[in-house]
């Protein structure tokens, strides 16, 4: 099902066109309250609401009426606010429609960690696992102290068999990433584990991942 909010991306050539030579300090700041804003709703929505249900729905949809609205008004040719767009995307389950708001914002900024970030999470998602690791190895390089994109680029490693760059990548996000993270972590290193034919060390992680409430 094709989300509702696919017309708008025809829009964004047209508003991308229009490139201004100067924006003012109150348009950056504006920009950047848009995206800490809808960073911290959805999260929000991410943590109160079952995935599927009307209300996970409806909290999106909301925060994606309001990132449509900056991107046509407030925010014309802001690389942040088209990659957070493409993040609420992955959300509610239009990988295709992330992948195009990716790469918009790439076209825009190719610094955009999370760019990088939503493209890579977004081709992988698709099993095209090569192409993502490298932007989300891009993304890490931009970002290196972010440990959930940590524990992403571990799941990424352990996809194209890099056992022991998964295992270092996830050994990082437990030993310094917060309490909430660690049991993806744990778990993801076991698989690595696994690819090493190390069974104790991966049964060991399992229970740990378990400890810190993780569920397949």
């Amino acid at each position: 099902m094709l989300t509702r909010r696919l017309p708008y991306l025809l829009l964004i050539p047209v508003i991308v066109l229009a490139v201004f030579a100067y924006t003012s300090t109150t348009e950056a700041t504006s920009c950047s309250s848009v995206v800490t804003n809808s960073d911290r709703e959805h999260k929000q929505a991410l943590q109160q609401h079952e995935p599927g249900t009307d209300a996970y729905f409806s909290a999106l949809y909301a925060i994606e009426d309001a990132l449509f609205d900056a991107m046509k008004n407030k925010c014309p040719n802001n690389s942040a606010v088209v990659s957070t767009m493409g993040e609420l995307q992955i959300s509610l389950g239009q990988i295709p429609i992330a992948q195009l708001y990716a790469k918009k914002a790439l076209e825009m900024d190719t610094k955009n960690w999370q760019a990088h970030y939503v493209l890579g999470s977004a081709l992988n998602l698709q099993k095209k696992y090569t192409e993502g690791l490298q932007h989300l190895q891009q993304a890490s390089e931009l970002q290196p102290d972010n440990h959930s994109l940590l524990v992403n680029l571990c799941s990424s490693y352990e996809k194209n068999k890099q056992y022991n760059e998964a295992i270092e990548a996830c050994s990082t996000a437990i030993e310094e990433g917060p309490y909430d993270i660690r049991g993806t972590a744990h778990f993801l290193r076991a698989q690595a584990y696994k690819g090493t034919n190390e069974i104790t060390l991966a049964e060991r992680d399992i229970e740990l991942a378990k400890e810190f409430g993780f569920k397949q």
